[in-house]
């Protein structure tokens, strides 16, 4: 790439030369006009295809430069401001966003915690990882904790192999260092239970504050401030405007949570809370969380702000993702995990790349797996042999190549489900009754209309493609029909 980059640069300039030599050349006639100054030239020069070839390269910066990804558990991509939300919950990512890569369409592969931060750690579907619950499945009623196989490479583990320092501070939970998230690292933080980032970052600062001058570091924040088991104050769910009998608490959010799931009587239900919340429930719940999300934001922009202060952001690689969203009713249900509606998949990405500090769109669809290695791919960084992510980064200088998504969750054992996604179309597949539900995202982003009996060749073509899908990595949809299994407790 370096070589690359200097052959670029050596035929910018020899064009900026000849067109120079070619405008002193040009007789000066009466009202021609000439180029205000040498930047007018040179200008649509830089910012030509040419240089494309040569964008977001940092592999000459390789030996200089920290990491930062900063978790937001739980963000919904459409609270944003560069989403088109205008509730204005989150200027300081908006602001952020401005000096960054935005990735639009970015799927999780999960939609819950545990497997989705997995997938990225190790960019590769959960049935690979097999980090999909807490506790494994050994055979009847026996089971015992997860943990990552020591065969799985992590990305994190990659990076303080090559002389980063690796630090973690995190809300615990689902990211605990024992299902194999600690690995490599100097120092993680889990101790807290579903913590937000009022706990998580105040530790990840004193530690920058200390070590800011000792080489290169990559920093793992995370927070749960968004989650329905991170509690909002009394005093902020009061001020809502709400007649009904909820109270907003992390105990009754568990509560109804467990309840909705209880719907699932037979493989193929789903989870369900309907006739149990109506819709004046549904948005003081969505109202609660967006208090929440708006409180997240605020100490994000804490965050950076130190961040910038230190003298840190122009050496660091700043990358923030959210790893699920949320439900509100949209479907029957609250929470995550349970299905793979857009409103648990569409995640928060973007990467700020120094000396590139200039908002870049991408609306195609990308995968929350692609992340490691486009952060590799742009530091010239060897990666795995087998992985099932893919670097983002010709896509940033111009490759206009479709992707296609894929996503599961084997939720707690309740469900068990597989999705694929293009740029306009979504198919879910329930593996426990084969029931297929298609939907066009193009005019139906909610996902109210299953259009699989209209258009039964795409739904046929898509589940092929995703039932091959599954069989590269050994999985047979046919073992899940008609499963029942007894759900895990832990969430």
């Amino acid at each position: 790439m370096k070589q690359l980059r200097a052959i670029v640069v050596v035929i910018v300039l020899a064009n900026a030369a000849v067109l120079l030599w070619l405008l002193a050349r040009q007789p000066s006639e009466p009202g021609a006009a000439r180029p205000a100054d040498l930047s007018d030239v040179l200008e649509p020069l830089v910012d030509d295809a040419t240089m494309s070839a040569a964008r977001y390269d940092l592999s000459d910066r390789k030996d200089e430069l920290s990491i930062v990804l900063i978790s937001m558990d739980a963000l919904r991509y459409d609270r944003t401001g560069f989403s088109g939300n205008t509730d204005g919950l989150t200027p300081n990512l908006d602001q952020l966003a401005e000096e960054s890569v935005v990735f639009h369409n970015a799927i999780s592969a999960a939609s819950w915690t545990l497997p989705s931060h997995m997938s990225m750690w190790t960019a590769r579907w959960p049935s690979i990882h097999r980090v999909t619950n807490k506790l494994t499945l050994l055979g009847a009623d026996k089971m015992s904790e997860t943990t990552l196989s020591a065969g799985i490479e992590t990305f994190p583990n990659l990076l303080a192999q090559q002389g980063w320092t690796a630090v973690g501070f995190t809300g615990g939970a689902g990211v605990q260092g024992k299902y194999g998230f600690g690995r490599g690292f100097a120092s993680y933080l889990d101790d807290r239970p579903f913590a937000g980032m009022d706990y998580s970052s105040p530790a990840a600062l004193e530690w920058l504050q200390a070590h800011k001058d000792d080489g290169q570091f990559f920093l793992f924040l995370h927070g749960y401030d968004a989650h329905g088991q991170y509690a909002l104050p009394e005093s902020q769910i009061q001020g809502l405007s709400y007649e009904g009998a909820l109270n907003g608490s992390t105990e009754e959010q568990a509560e109804l949570r467990e309840k909705g799931l209880q719907a699932i009587a037979k493989p193929g239900d789903d989870a369900s809370l309907s006739g149990i919340l109506d819709d004046a429930d549904a948005h003081f719940l969505e109202a609660v969380y967006n208090k929440k999300v708006r409180d997240a934001d605020q100490r994000l922009g804490a965050f950076l702000g130190e961040l910038r202060r230190l003298g840190l952001l122009e050496r660091t690689i700043v990358m923030v993702v959210s790893d699920h969203g949320d439900e509100f009713m949209e479907h029957g249900h609250i929470d995550h995990g349970h299905s793979l509606y857009q409103e648990q998949l569409h995640t928060v990405m973007l990467m700020r790349f120094p000396g590139y500090a200039r908002r870049q769109d991408v609306q195609g669809v990308v995968r929350t797996v692609d992340l490691f290695p486009t952060l590799f791919d742009v530091l010239g960084l060897p990666e795995p042999a087998s992985i099932d992510g893919t670097s983002l980064l010709p896509l940033l200088q111009g490759d206009e190549s479709s992707r296609q998504a894929f996503a599961e969750t084997d939720y707690r054992l309740f469900v068990h489900r597989r999705a694929i996604r293009d740029d306009q179309y979504k198919l879910v597949l329930d593996l426990q009754d084969g029931e297929r539900r298609l939907y066009d995202l193009s005019v139906d982003p909610l996902e109210q209309t299953d259009i699989s009996s209209e258009q039964p060749r795409r739904t046929y073509e898509m589940e092929q493609a995703l039932r091959g899908w599954m069989g590269t990595h050994g999985t047979n949809p046919q073992d899940y029909l008609g499963m029942r299994q007894k759900p895990i407790e832990i969430f």
